[in-house]
Parts: structure tokens; C-alpha cells; sequence
């Protein structure tokens, strides 16, 4: 699975930091989702970054196929 939060935030022009301030989600959660250093997110983050951008879990969230 790929977490592209990072290009999310990219194309809308938003930082971790802003991202971080307004929602509440330690700084430290959002750089390990965007270097794939997390094995697990919660739905509560998960919903927070949502209805922050608005955007759905399947823009955040990829899985890869073969």
C-alpha cells in the first residue's frame, strides 16, 4: 500500500506543518505517512486529513497490484 498524502498536499499547496496546526496530527504521524515508515493509521487521522483537503481515503491511500 502507498500513501499519497504527499502529492496531495503538493498539488492543493499545503505543508505538513500547516496540515499538522489546523487538524491537530503531530507533525511526526504526517512524516512517517508520507515516507511509508507507518504500518498502521487510524480512522480518526484518516478522517481528519479527509475532511481537511476534501478528499476521499482512496486519494490517500493506493494499494498496489502486480
Amino acid at each position: 500500500m502507498t500513501v499519497m498524502l504527499n502529492q496531495i498536499l503538493d498539488e492543493k499547496g499545503i505543508s505538513q506543518n500547516k496540515l499538522s496546526k489546523d487538524t491537530g496530527i503531530s507533525i511526526s504521524t504526517l512524516r512517517n505517512l508520507n515516507h511509508n515508515r507507518t504500518t498502521r493509521i487510524s480512522f480518526e487521522i484518516l478522517e481528519k486529513i479527509c475532511l481537511y483537503l476534501g478528499c476521499g481515503v482512496e486519494d490517500i491511500l493506493h494499494i498496489e497490484t502486480s
